[in-house]
């Protein structure tokens, strides 16, 4: 919430007349993940389209930066909640599957586990932020390392949950 809160304060903050309007598109980041040979290579491609979007304005302010790299996080969130909504679905399906079993202990869901988890993990990806733009307080990097920082640990939240999704669709 903070780190939310840091983000949208600090945007606002920035003079309409300096602001730039920004044309974000995920290609960047596509391109970079479909010539990735080595498994888990697609990390090392988060923030290119979010490059790319600073780099077509002339003199990016840091406020500018920071919203084209809040753009690629809103890309990756979307994407996690997406693949998350079809692990839960999935989820529930596993969970009537193995309630049928003798072994499998009936408080044991794997839907419950999932939001648990993912709860915990929103919890802990705002307090790493916060900590990495507090690092810069005083600076006007703040807010380019919070938001660079969280679309980072979003993209690579969206990458485990979509695997985790191919995993489950094929066991």
């Amino acid at each position: 919430m903070r780190l939310s809160l840091i983000l949208a304060a600090a945007l606002a903050a920035a003079t309409p007349a300096l602001a730039q309007q920004y044309d974000f598109k995920p290609d960047a980041t596509l391109a970079c993940m479909d010539k990735q040979k080595m498994p888990g290579a697609d990390i090392a491609c988060v923030g290119e389209s979010a490059r790319a979007c600073f780099q077509k304005m002339k003199s990016p302010a840091v406020s500018d930066i920071a919203a084209c790299q809040q753009a690629e996080g809103e890309y990756w969130k979307a994407r996690m909640d997406s693949a998350f909504e079809k692990l839960l679905g999935l989820a529930e399906t596993a969970d009537k599957d193995f309630a049928k079993t003798q072994d499998e202990p009936l408080h044991a869901t794997m839907v419950n586990d999932l939001k648990n988890e993912q709860e915990q993990w929103d919890t802990w990806q705002k307090t790493r932020c916060w900590v990495e733009a507090m690092m810069r307080r005083g600076t006007p990097y703040r807010m380019t390392a919070a938001a660079n920082c969280t679309m980072k640990q979003i993209a690579a939240r969206a990458m485990f949950m979509e695997s985790a999704v191919k995993y489950m669709e094929t066991k």
